[in-house]
């Protein structure tokens, strides 16, 4: 039987990461009329949006060593409120000098969220004794979408103001009630005896292949559509279908990995995982009819949807003192993947096309699958 309340918690953590999805959708859909309310160039406006970037890895490995300090538990609620009221700032920020200022806080409670509720599922991994981490990420998956169509809606509706406060307001409230069920502090507080330390090497060794990972996902989320159209000459409603497809196929990945994951256990599916993501991939870029290449797409999403999820889960069972400071590890490595990836396909292809500079990323799935074995620790509760 498992402990306590440890049932009512994986419910609560689902709750705050479909949460945590919508808030981050709801973001997406201020970001085209912040560009026009600050009439910047496409070039500042997109170094101004790497404030949010910046402002996530730099505060997740803080996030680690407060996981030490208070607990996952209540960091997870802290920055989950903080979240939900800090979209207001640079959604409504009047110059770009207030809008990446309010985007570096925004980075910062969305990175150190991140990081806390790593850790809190890694905790309810450990009460129940069963995975449950990918679950959560199908989660995220599903309020993203929510937040996304929905907040759209909203906007053309009401307006930005509304529909920051709809959102946001009853969000924050529930972030709150979430977290009292949470499983206690003292679980996971004061497990190291120091806050600041260095990850171990084994915990970076997870973390470049989350950067991989990621790499991948950024990749195919910012390049996908470009490559179809540029292949096919399809038009633009038909080549934004591919990150669709993609996104699709991690969504079911997610809900069903868990249990793939008790069964095979996390090498065998991250190895498996891995290698249907290259042969996915090669096939979105080599098939000669495009919607042969969405279905490769898809089936490419199944295959990369759990292996973040498990590196998480591994980075924080690889330093059972500090299991926060683990899960910041991979988590920052990983977001630094998903900012470097897509810069380094097109520069790539400049000076090749964008087709075959999109097999980095096959590349990049066979590193993934030919290292399964580090992942090993993500079975040990």
């Amino acid at each position: 039987m498992p402990p306590p309340h440890a049932s009512s918690a994986r419910f609560s953590l689902l709750a705050m990461f479909v949460l945590h999805g919508m808030l981050f959708g709801l973001w997406a859909t201020q970001i085209p009329l912040a560009k026009v309310r600050l009439d910047a160039s496409l070039t500042t406006f997109g170094v101004a949006l790497l404030c949010v970037a910046a402002g996530a890895v730099v505060a997740m490995p803080v996030a680690g060593a407060l996981i030490n300090l208070f607990g996952s538990a209540r960091l997870t609620m802290v920055t989950g409120m903080m979240f939900a009221a800090s979209v207001a700032a640079p959604s409504l920020a009047p110059n770009l000098l207030l809008f990446m200022t309010g985007g570096a806080l925004l980075g910062a409670s969305i990175g150190s969220m991140d990081v806390a509720m790593n850790a809190h599922g890694l905790l309810i991994e450990r009460a129940l004794k069963r995975p449950v981490m990918s679950g959560f990420h199908g989660g995220f998956s599903i309020g993203a979408a929510v937040g996304t169509i929905g907040g759209a809606w909203l906007l053309g509706a009401a307006g930005p103001a509304v529909q920051l406060a709809a959102v946001c307001g009853p969000v924050f409230i529930a972030m709150l009630v979430c977290s009292h069920y949470l499983l206690p502090s003292h679980l996971d507080r004061g497990l190291s005896g120091s806050h600041f330390a260095w990850p171990t090497g084994a915990s970076i060794g997870l973390g470049l292949l989350c950067f991989l990972a990621l790499m991948i996902e950024g990749s195919v989320a910012d390049w996908g559509a470009l490559m179809l159209r540029e292949r096919f000459v399809v038009d633009a409603a038909f080549a934004a279908m591919a990150f669709g497809f993609y996104q699709t196929g991690m969504s079911v990945a997610r809900f069903t990995g868990d249990r793939l994951r008790l069964h095979f256990g996390a090498v065998r599916l991250v190895a498996a995982s891995a290698g249907l993501t290259a042969a996915g991939t090669a096939a979105a870029l080599l098939v000669p009819h495009p919607g042969l290449s969405l279905v490769a797409f898809a089936f490419a999403g199944i295959g990369i949807g759990n292996v973040a999820p498990i590196l998480f889960a591994g980075g924080g069972r690889l330093e059972p003192d500090a299991p926060g400071r683990g899960i910041a590890a991979v988590t920052s490595l990983g977001y630094s993947g998903f900012l470097a990836g897509p810069p380094l396909i097109g520069v790539v292809a400049d000076f090749t096309s964008l087709q075959q500079a999109m097999f980095i990323t096959v590349a990049a799935a066979l590193i993934i699958a030919f290292c399964a074995r580090m992942v090993k620790a993500a079975d040990t509760y």
